[in-house]
Parts: C-alpha cells; sequence; structure tokens
C-alpha cells in the first residue's frame, strides 16, 4: 500500500495553474492511484480561514495491496490499510512561489489478513506533520514538492515534481516519489501533466515505474481531481 502517495499526487492542488495566486475558495479534491499490486483512494479540503494565509487541512485515504512476506515463500499477505488527518498551516507567498506548511493530528490504521504476529497493525493515533510547495524559478519552470510524516508507523512521503509549462497553466515533467510505513520503502519514478481542466475541475496524470518492498516492481499510474468553491 503506498501510503498517502494518493494525497501526494495532490502536490500543488490547490496551487495548480498559478503559484502566485492560488484560490482564495476551499479547495476539494479526490485521488486515485492504482499500481501492480494493489490500489489507493484519497480525498480531503482544504478551507482558508481569514485573508492572513490560515488553512485547515482535512484528508483521508484507504487502500489495498498483495504481497509476499518472504520472496521464497508462495503465501501472498493483502494489507488493508488507512489515514485520516486534521492539520494546520500556513501559507507563505514568495517572488519563487508559494510554499504552506502543515501541523496536526493523523489516525492511522492497518490490518493484514491472513492475520500474523506483526507488531506494525492496528490503530494509532499521533502528529503529523507536511510541506505543500508550488514554486516557479523561471517563468515557465514550475517544481512541485510534498513531504509529510505522522508518526503512527512512521509514515513519511516525499515527493519533487519539476514541470515545464507548455501551454497556459499546464506543467509537463518528471516526478519522482519515496514513501516509507512501519519501515518498508517503496520509490515512484515516473511522469506527471499538471493542470488540464474541464470546466470547474483541475486534473493531474501520472504514470510511471514502481518498486516496491522485496524487491518487485511494475507499473503504476494515477489521477487527481480538484475544484476550487
Amino acid at each position: 500500500m503506498r501510503v498517502l502517495a494518493g494525497l501526494a499526487l495532490l502536490i500543488g492542488s490547490s496551487l495548480a495553474g498559478h503559484a502566485a495566486e492560488p484560490p482564495r475558495g476551499t479547495v476539494r479534491y479526490a485521488s486515485f492511484e492504482a499500481a501492480f499490486d494493489g490500489f489507493h483512494l484519497a480525498s480531503g479540503m482544504d478551507v482558508p480561514i481569514g485573508e492572513k494565509g490560515f488553512i485547515v487541512r482535512f484528508s483521508a485515504g484507504s487502500g489495498l495491496s498483495r504481497f509476499r512476506m518472504d520472496p521464497a515463500l508462495p503465501i501472498h499477505l493483502t494489507e488493508i490499510a488507512g489515514t485520516t488527518r486534521l492539520m494546520g498551516g500556513w501559507r507563505f507567498k514568495t517572488d519563487w512561489g508559494v510554499v504552506t506548511a502543515y501541523a496536526g493530528l493523523a489516525v492511522e490504521t492497518r490490518r493484514i489478513a491472513p492475520a500474523l504476529p506483526d507488531p506494525q497493525t492496528g490503530t494509532r493515533l499521533g502528529p503529523a506533520i507536511a510541506v505543500d510547495a508550488w514554486l516557479n524559478p523561471t517563468e515557465r519552470i514550475s517544481v512541485q514538492l510534498f513531504a509529510t510524516y505522522a508518526t503512527p508507523f512512521r509514515a513519511s512521503t516525499l515527493r519533487i515534481a519539476p514541470g515545464y509549462e507548455m501551454v497556459k497553466g499546464v506543467h509537463v515533467g518528471p516526478e519522482m516519489t519515496l514513501s516509507a510505513h512501519h519501515g518498508t520503502l517503496r520509490t515512484r519514478l515516473g511522469g506527471h501533466v499538471t493542470g488540464l481542466t474541464f470546466g470547474p475541475l483541475g486534473l493531474r496524470i501520472t504514470r510511471g515505474f514502481a518498486m516496491d518492498r522485496g524487491g518487485r516492481s511494475g507499473a503504476y499510474g494515477g489521477i487527481a481531481l480538484w475544484r476550487s468553491y
């Protein structure tokens, strides 16, 4: 399960298209990612409070994956994991773009079937932090950056996605994501198209190569939608 990968797909979702002028209202978003070993769903919203830059973020996600505890054994395990987060943040505007820093609480859940004596299962509550940034080092170059960490199960994600503005508001480029959960590391290397619009909806599409636990690898792809109110 790529914990929080759905949220990572939404890097800069509230800022897509114009880093210098992010939406002033509430932004709602949803994402879906599928990979060779499972899938992940996520949704949430960012709610600005006042005019000074304070933002409240609520997000939730869940996913399922199948893997071998030991590559030498034919037995497959099914992992079901979920997360809920409530965080407050502050948005900073600079000449190079927009950065939002968050802090709050996370509730993380992990289950394995068939049930095994694994200390990294159950439901836990703990602090969480995140940084969401959309940077513009030049007029047509963007850099999407997302980093987060939550103490339950030591869940963390780092995503970097530079892009070039092919047409107004639409950025295309490579992306790299590293995510860890209960001591396992996953890697994503691929590409993204960010900032497509369909009426009031914004769209981000990703596709690439995934490397997960035990040296397994395969394709992944994802889609994220958002709307500003």
